[in-house]
């Protein structure tokens, strides 16, 4: 090819901008300057590098080649099914697609232009099947409608229009047979052209996968019975010839999928994510192009297959975020043009054009929405996993659907230069990379290989181009990018999805012993950004997330220019600090922040260099380590330099955390000082953190009273390293940007900043009134008249972050109300100075509502009176502290002098009502569905919202409850938008703690209930704020009742300062910390830790199960659901018929909790609890004493065998199934079925609760326990020992009434039935339905079925063991033992059952998602895999101890004889207890050796907090067989477990009938089944339902010095050296009542715990505990 026919040389006349003109081939296999078109980029002959003839132009025949597609020349002769089947790694299928290299040879070959180019070209002619590209519509659909109406006219129609009625069909449960019943139309040339292969492709895809769907979740993949059948395939042809990828699937979808995969390039049928979104869309209006065409709010999703809100608005918003990367190729090819032509300005324009579209495409990831609020925007998650299996992978070896497969992430790893692809996710990305459409390949290799952007600005020197790429790292990879928040949004939806429904990662867990898949998914997104960062930032030692809110975000180093007045205040209390930026590359937009590192004030250095005696050493570099070292190569990068500079003292006085003292750094000081200074002392005795004082100040004081000897060994000079451990690193401030300017790269920056002042702690004081400024504020804006106003050579480092929810509307016609207190007005200021500059006076209103103290303090009042005059902008102001008000007057649009009173900014907004009403409402309630931004502290915040609503209140409802739809309407639309300042508020740490217990009664699921979660030592109620959360509120209510601090610290909420504000609104209390445990209580605080364990797993549980619970239970048939009948829709029908997705939706519900929740709660877990328990017990008795132990395993395991849990089980069978095959059964039995889940979910609620209930009483004894450890150790010598005792059998009678609350729950649900005639609107056809349902299964004829003896099938006699004179028979130890081993043993001989092995390749993953195999969950499965390896190692550490009180044969022993010993030791276990021995209690008896006692005597079990199931002669039955210390601390446990339990149960009771009544009175009509809380329900079979320059360091340290407290000379101090008073060991221990910590802070607070218990519960219990057995209501 000749360089005339090169773009870029043909535009400048015939010369290579590049390269010497002339230069050929002859000599070099590549070009000049390494240009490297087609011509020039094969290596070797160009006639045999193309199999050009000899003779013929190479050129001419390159071009006459062009008229073809990339996949005509390259995918003509693809692989056959055999040889694709003869492949054993991923490696060699990958290896069946092109080579990039011959991709991008095909294509021209570099730069990225001219693949382009050459796209746009060939592209239209041959329908794009080498995939979108071109230079307006980037990588998306030039006609989103050409491949659709192409096929439209072609016989494929055919399936299109079934995908059109496929909601309907998966409704009806009729897909198969519709899929099986379309005529074969084959997917040639001749038959589909070419222009509809994109649209075949897609729709095929679709229909082959929801086949697939369909077969896998027919209804036989959760619960099952004997009677469960599998579905057959259809008998028509299948595609078994074609691929495992189409075995199974209708030859009539099979071939024609086959043969246009292939005629697309693909050498394996797959759907992708784009397939299933960005080319699945129909554009609204064609002609809205401002900022890209397919947004979100622009289109529809052509064909779904469920029809269902989560998968509409998932792919929607998956399409939206796609199509946001737009114009990123025009932008990246222009970067690379000018990298070619040198052209310095060229390339830092296009630059910051591509940084200003990717700081655009996070805002796509907020388009999908989990707050059911959110209108079509909502995904709920639970029905996203439907979607998330049914895009599973037809097989292993087909690539996944996969976000990796969207362009914007493969090109941007390849313009940065990705180095590493060695992740789990960078291992798939190139994985997938081989799978991409061919131009998108060929543009990525063609970036990525030549003209590397990267590599140009690094040599140019540029500083310009250096910060602008730095911007495009952290706008793509950085923490607050597209990568961050793509990864926090994955995170939210993930964790919700594992604990809702996916069945092989359910995240029914929370043990420390199990990870959990969400957070395998985050770290490894984690992994891959490291990997994109390393070429820039190195090998980072952090994760991502751990430096959001450091110094790590501060990448520009900026000096203050000025700092000027923005009012009439004297003080200068707000004052407009302008930066310089000259040359940085910062570019920023309306609404960014600029987080700024602060700087200490001379005079606070001053003071700890005096103290610390380092006057003379303030240069003198330091050896650091860990944060500082990682802050040492921080600073050495934002300088560009390319040598590390040591750390001075200096730089860590400046740049460390001075003020206030924190408690780390007092106990650090008092940690050094050895416990010496009164000063620290006092300052460790404060009541709130932090302290309202200095380092400096700290230090000066405790110099004077710290003996000189301890001083000078704590702070040695000749080794200053320990400087930096005892000084950590500042953290960053973050303040709004408050100009904002059209330069392509602005000169300066304006912050408008208040000076924050506290009054100095009384400690330092010495009883003066000091006032202090704030370190940030006080150094940005100091006092005048300061030395600090002059013009300062600092050297301050600066870094820009965009809030993911505070920003402009895209459309500039909305309308925006600004509500701004004091310096608050920040942001506005750059919010209306870029509405004026784009839309000038032609955009939507402007309203600003401000509140500040007096007029004197009235910021930019000027400013805003040319805008008011302008009529750009309606301004209200509130003065709280000055009765000269001003008013806007809308005639003379002016802002006129008027005598108002004093005023908070709530008045002003109740005065502005109607106008804020119109802004607030959404259009779709008929109002304005204004933009509305609050920017103030949490005390504006406040204010700001409660006249919000007394405005709704007072112009558009009539209740408060409606009000708070409106407001939360707003949210979830993301129409209202906070900006809450930093306020450190000091807490109180004087409060009554929060047990365990208490957090986790506060999961908020029950109407009315309140929602805690547990942050670090902290408690929050976060009931009010849940819905204004930005993420949704499900995210929050999936954590409620938890210590969630590591999923805090994930989504880097721990340093974000705007979080930190909002906690301290919501702050409650602090958590009971873990008791401190005395020497030789190992085990205690081993049982500790795994009980807490276990009530968080509950606690999960019952969360998990009631985010679906809602959905479930609707308020009837015809209405939606009765918690949020705003958000949630009724399932159970659509069209006006019963819905098989609501009856698939129940049973995966309930299948997951029989199943999965019940292996976590009664499985392994417990089995580990009861192993250890029984245990301690019996090593306290000796070998020679015959223990007596509740059968607790064996309660389990009865009721798991019991007829009633059969009949359970085959009722949720037989539920499963109606979804498909027999669903024409259902429209008999639809209302019983209705009903049927309604009961279920009812009771499955009960039982979580009651077992939350149980196992958070067990908590409280171990701070009972701790209690006791000061006033009864010295009366007892083995105290240790008997509080072990007392706990464990505290602990196992807590556990033997979990085991029979199973049972009670197994007893009440077999009551109830799907059958119930009498519900249905025609029960004769109902009974009819049953017939010959029972004749089709044979149950009809009784006596063709052989009795069923086997307790499996059949199960034992009906809840025996519940009744008075059948209780559970106590085992001794060896049971409990032979339990155990047998366990150990099934698990060792059968390896697989062991931890489930992580996939090692996404396509893996994705198929464990899509495969539903019934059996318990994958987490809840490593969760018992985790204590079986507990129990395991118990037994091993044990095994002499145990050997020692066993009455076992001695092991090793074979399997089989281990079961015989255990089935001869536990010859009851799965028999009904003899009738003889009802005179036997339940509990724990001791035997000793002497066996003269008549009876055997049983200690008291502990009260129910929901009724007795016990008989009530056993709780008075006196104790006797161990100590008395031991009796006296289990009487204790159970006395104030009873007074405890006793005032919950009335409360809960008074609580649910109030709440029961007010149910009653709102609705008018009975609903016809159950809701909680809700009206009785129709009876079914049972009845109911650089620093500072050196002169200038040295003149500001010399001029403090002599006002100080100076550290003297070592030979000057005396040799004695008491110049402190001696301190005697002080020692705390934090150890307080749970009941006193409960009910004192209860009452303080107004929270009470909202439990499931009410009269007609506990009535109905009762009866189910006296009588014999189980009996229906008449």
């Amino acid at each position: 090819m000749s360089e005339h026919s090169c773009p870029v040389s043909g535009s400048v006349g015939g010369r290579c901008p590049v390269g010497q003109a002339g230069s050929t081939r002859g000599n070099s296999q590549m070009g000049p300057r390494g240009c490297t078109f087609s011509g020039y980029g094969q290596s070797g002959d160009i006639h045999a590098a193309f199999d050009i003839p000899r003779g013929v132009d190479a050129a001419e025949w390159l071009r006459m080649r062009e008229r073809k597609s990339i996949n005509q020349l390259l995918y003509n002769d693809i692989p056959s099914v055999q040889e694709i089947d003869m492949a054993k790694t991923q490696a060699e299928v990958d290896a069946f697609n092109a080579h990039e290299q011959d991709l991008l040879a095909v294509a021209l070959g570099a730069p990225a232009r001219q693949v382009m180019l050459r796209a746009e070209e060939i592209g239209p002619k041959t329908g794009w099947i080498d995939g979108y590209l071109s230079a307006e519509h980037g990588f998306c659909p030039v006609d989103y409608e050409e491949a659709a109406g192409a096929l439209s006219r072609t016989p494929g129609r055919i399936w299109a229009d079934l995908l059109e009625r496929m909601p309907g069909c998966s409704a009806r449960g009729r897909v198969q047979e519709s899929v099986a019943a379309l005529p074969l139309v084959e997917g040639t040339k001749e038959v589909i052209s070419d222009q509809a292969l994109w649209a075949a492709l897609v729709a095929l895809g679709m229909l082959c996968h929801i086949y697939r769907f369909e077969y896998k979740n027919d209804g036989s993949n959760g619960v099952t019975s004997a009677r469960t059948k599998k579905k057959k395939n259809p008998n028509v042809p299948m595609g078994d010839d074609f691929g495992e990828e189409l075995v199974g699937i209708p030859l009539c979808i099979a071939l024609p999928y086959y043969q246009v995969s292939r005629r697309m390039g693909r050498t394996l049928p797959h759907l992708t994510f784009p397939d299933q979104s960005s080319y699945n869309i129909k554009i609204r209006d064609t002609t809205s192009t401002y900022p890209y065409v397919a947004r979100f709010d622009n289109i529809d999703l052509r064909w779904s297959v469920f029809g269902e809100k989560a998968e509409i608005a998932f792919l929607k918003g998956c399409a939206d975020t796609s199509a946001s990367f737009q114009h990123g190729p025009d932008a990246i090819a222009a970067c690379q043009e000018h990298v070619m032509n040198r052209n310095v300005e060229g390339l830092l324009r296009e630059m910051i054009r591509l940084k200003e579209i990717l700081e655009r495409m996070p805002n796509a990831f907020h388009s999908i929405n989990v707050n059911p609020n959110s209108g079509e925007n909502y995904v709920p998650v639970h029905q996203w996993v439907r979607w998330a299996k049914f895009s599973a992978p037809l097989s292993r070896r087909c690539p996944a659907s996969s976000g990796l497969q969207f362009p914007p992430y493969l090109v941007m790893d390849a313009f940065l230069g990705r180095k590493k692809y060695t992740s789990f996710l960078g291992a798939e990305g190139v994985h997938l990379r081989a799978w991409l459409p061919s131009n998108l390949r060929a543009f990525i290799a063609a970036i990525e290989y030549h003209y590397r952007i990267p590599e140009f600005v690094q040599q140019s020197g540029d500083p310009r181009l250096a910060g602008v790429l730095d911007g495009i790292i952290e706008a793509y990879t950085g923490e607050r990018g597209f990568m961050g928040t793509h990864r926090y949004k994955v995170f939210g939806i993930l964790e919700i999805a594992a604990k809702t429904g996916r069945t092989e990662t359910n995240g029914l867990s929370g043990a420390t012993d199990a990870s959990r898949p969400w957070e395998e998914t985050h770290k490894q997104f984690s992994d891959a950004m490291k990997e994109r960062l390393e070429p820039y930032r190195g090998n980072l030692q952090v994760e991502p997330h751990q430096m959001r809110g450091t110094f790590e975000e501060c990448r520009y180093v900026t000096r203050v220019l000025n700092r000027s007045h923005v009012d009439s205040d004297t003080t200068r209390s707000i004052a407009l600090v302008t930066l310089d930026i000259q040359d940085t590359g910062i570019t920023f937009q309306p609404g960014d922040r600029l987080a700024v590192m602060p700087l200490n004030s001379w005079e606070e250095c001053a003071k700890v260099a005096a103290a610390l005696g380092l006057e003379t050493r303030i240069d003198s570099p330091i050896e650091v380590t860990g944060t500082w070292s990682r802050f040492e190569g921080h600073l050495a990068s934002v300088r560009r330099m390319t040598t590390l500079k040591k750390l001075t003292v200096t730089d860590v006085l400046r740049r460390g955390h001075l003020s206030p003292i924190t408690k780390e750094l007092a106990l650090k000081v008092h940690s050094v000082l050895a416990a010496s200074s009164n000063t620290v002392l006092q300052v460790l005795a404060t009541d709130e953190w932090p302290v309202r004082g200095s380092l400096g100040d700290l230090l000066q004081d405790a110099l004077m009273d710290t003996p000189a000897h301890i001083w000078d060994k704590a702070f040695r000079l000749d080794n200053l390293s320990w400087l930096a451990d005892l000084v950590p690193v500042e953290i960053p401030r973050t303040y709004s940007i408050a100009s904002y300017t059209d330069e392509l790269l602005p000169s300066t920056v304006d912050l408008a900043i208040s000076r924050a002042e506290y009054k100095l702690c009384s400690t330092f004081s010495k009883q003066e009134d000091i006032t202090r400024a704030g370190v940030a504020s006080g150094f940005f804006n100091p006092s005048p008249p300061s030395s600090d106003d002059m013009v300062s050579d600092d050297e301050i480092l600066v870094g820009v972050s965009r809030p993911m929810a505070f920003q402009l509307p895209l459309d500039s016609m909305a309308p925006c109300a600004f509500f701004a207190g004091g310096s608050g007005i920040a942001p506005f200021r750059s919010f209306w100075q870029y509405r004026l500059t784009t839309s000038g006076l032609s955009g939507g209103r402007n309203y600003l509502y401000l509140g500040v103290q007096s007029r004197e303090k009235f910021c930019f009042e000027e400013e805003l009176r040319e805008y008011v005059n302008a009529d750009f902008m309606e301004v209200n102001v509130a003065f709280s502290r000055d009765s000269r008000g001003l008013a806007y007057d809308p005639h003379s649009r002016d802002l006129v002098e008027k005598h108002i009173p004093p005023r908070y900014i709530d008045t002003l907004i109740v005065e502005q009502g109607a106008t804020i009403s119109e802004l607030v409402m959404s259009k779709k309630q008929g109002g304005l569905g204004g933009y509305l931004y609050v920017c103030g502290s949490v005390a504006v915040f406040d204010s700001v919202m409660n006249g919000i609503r007394k405005a709704i209140y007072t112009h558009c409802t009539a209740t408060m409850e409606n009000v708070d739809l409106i407001v939360n309407k707003a949210f979830a639309e993301r129409r209202f938008m906070l900006d809450v300042f930093m306020t450190p508020k000091p807490l109180p740490c004087n409060l009554p703690t929060i047990p365990l217990s208490q957090l986790a009664q506060h999961t908020g699921h029950r109407p009315g209930s309140r929602m805690w979660i547990g942050v670090h030592g902290s408690v929050y109620d976060v009931t009010d704020f849940c819905p204004m959360h930005p993420g949704g509120t499900n995210i929050i209510k999936s954590n409620a009742g938890v210590d969630c601090s590591k999923s805090f610290d994930n989504l880097a909420h721990t340093n974000n300062p705007e979080v930190t504000s909002l906690l301290t609104k919501y702050f409650v209390g602090h958590l009971t910390p873990k008791p401190d445990y005395q020497g030789g209580e190992e085990q205690i605080s081993a049982l500790y830790d795994l009980w807490a364990g276990y009530l968080r797993t509950t606690t999960e549980t019952l969360v998990a199960h009631q985010i679906e619970m809602y959905e479930i239970q609707g308020a009837s048939i015809n209405l939606s659901s009765s918690f949020d009948r705003n958000g949630s829709n009724n399932i159970w029908l659509r069209e006006s018929l019963p819905n098989t997705i609501a009856i698939r939706t129940f049973y995966g519900y309930q299948s997951r909790l029989l199943q999965g929740g019940f292996t976590a709660l009664f499985g392994t877990k417990l089995q580990e609890l009861v192993l250890k328990l029984s245990f301690s017990l019996a090593n306290a008795g000796g070998a020679g004493a015959n223990i007596q132990l509740p059968d607790v395993l064996g309660a389990v395991a009865r009721a798991n065998t019991s007829a009633d849990a059969v009949n359970c089980m085959n009722e949720v069978a037989l539920v499963g199934q109606f979804i498909v095959g027999t669903a024409g059964d259902l429209r008999f039995q639809e209302r019983g079925v209705f009903a049927y889940a309604a009961k279920s979910v009812e009771l499955d609620i009960e039982l979580l609760e009651d077992l939350r209930q149980e196992i958070g009483t067990g908590m409280d004894a171990f701070d009972s326990i701790a209690s006791s450890y000061s006033s009864d150790k010295m009366q007892d010598p083995d105290f240790e020992a008997n509080r072990l005792t007392a706990l464990s059998t505290f602990l196992l009678q807590i556990l033997e009434r979990v085991s029979r609350r199973l049972g009670i729950f197994y007893a009440q649900l077999s009551q109830f039935s799907v059958y119930n005639p009498e519900l249905e609107r025609n029960p004769a056809r109902t009974r009819w339905a049953l017939v010959r349902r029972c004749i089709r299964d044979g149950s009809l004829f009784v006596m063709a079925h052989k009795a069923a003896a086997d307790v499996l099938t059949a199960g034992q006699q009906s809840s025996y063991y519940m009744s008075r004179a059948n209780p559970n028979q106590n085992v001794n130890f060896d049971n409990v033992m032979s339990q155990v081993r047998a366990t150990l043993g099934s698990v060792q001989s059968d390896m697989q059952i062991s931890v489930p092995q992580q996939p090692i390749t996404l396509n893996a993953v994705h198929q464990a998602r899509g495969r539903s195999s019934g059996d318990a969950s994958a987490v809840a499965t490593r969760e018992n895999a985790g204590a079986l390896r507990a129990m395991n190692s118990f037994v091993e550490k044990n095994n002499k101890a145990i050997r020692r009180l066993s009455k076992m044969p001695p092991m090793p022993m074979n399997f089989e004889e281990l079961q015989k010993s255990a089935l001869g030791m536990a010859h009851g276990l799965h028999t009904p207890p003899a009738e003889n021995e009802a005179i036997m209690v339940m509990g724990l008896g001791v035997k000793g050796q002497d066996m003269t006692m008549a009876g055997r005597a049983r200690l008291p079990t502990p009260p129910s907090s929901r009724g007795s199931s016990r008989s009530p002669s056993r709780v008075h039955q006196p104790s006797s067989g161990m100590s008395s210390s031991a009796e006296m601390l289990l009487s204790k446990l159970n006395q104030s477990r009873t007074r405890g339990n006793s005032l919950r149960s009335r409360s809960s009771s008074i609580n649910a009938s109030q709440h029961q009544h007010a149910s009653q009175n709102a609705s008018g009509h009975a609903p016809y089944y159950p809701v909680i809380g809700g009206l009785p329900t129709p009876p079914m079979n049972a009845g109911g339902i650089g620093g500072q320059p050196k002169n200038n360091v040295q003149a500001a340290m010399s001029s403090m010095m002599g006002q100080l407290n100076t550290r003297r000379p070592r030979s000057d101090m005396p040799s004695n050296a008491s110049l402190g008073l001696p301190v005697g060991r002080v020692r705390s221990a934090s150890r307080s009542s749970a009941s006193s910590a409960m009910s004192g802070h209860g009452r303080e607070h107004g929270h009470m715990s909202m439990h499931s218990t009410n009269s007609l519960r506990a009535f109905k219990l009762r009866n189910l505990v006296e009588n014999e057995r189980f009996a229906p209501p008449a």
